[in-house]
């Protein structure tokens, strides 16, 4: 069966909760496309750390309540988004992280979304532009147009 398929980062899903000024409607659009069967997503195991910890900074900053986070903790386990193993990409991560000059967290998603043949979306302007015009696989998350992913086998 023939279906869309994706690699998202933290800073994309953070958006459905901290409502960033920018590309917060295009975020949006992802949950509703993948809930509505249109579109498949893949993360590496490492997004939920980097969820919970990002909703424990964004309590200490007084940006969500405690409770507010610990309903979008719920929520984002609602999701039955495919978490990828990090352990048969931990060489391909490393490789993309030295040559990008880029964190082993944001190199897991690259990894996985280059092992995997798939787009990846983030909500990082740095990671992004680190890498724009040399992975063309990368994606802002403000260009998310569901019609425009490649179909995948």
């Amino acid at each position: 069966m023939s279906v869309r398929r994706i690699v998202i980062d933290a800073s994309v899903a953070l958006k459905w909760r901290l409502r960033d000024k920018e590309a917060t409607t295009q975020a949006d659009a992802l949950p509703d496309d993948f809930v509505n069967g249109k579109l498949d997503l893949l993360i590496p195991t490492l997004f939920d750390y980097e969820i919970t910890n990002a909703l424990r900074v964004a309590v200490a900053m007084g940006r969500l309540s405690e409770t507010e986070a610990t309903v979008a903790i719920a929520d984002f386990q609602e999701y039955k988004i495919e978490r990828c193993d990090f352990t048969g990409m931990q060489m391909l991560a490393f490789q993309l992280a030295c040559r990008y000059k880029r964190s082993a967290y944001d190199s897991g998603y690259l990894a996985l979304a280059q092992s995997k043949g798939v787009w990846f979306f983030t909500g990082d302007k740095r990671l992004f532009n680190a890498v724009e015009g040399v992975l063309p696989w990368v994606k802002w998350i403000g260009d998310y147009q569901l019609g425009l992913i490649p179909v995948t086998s």
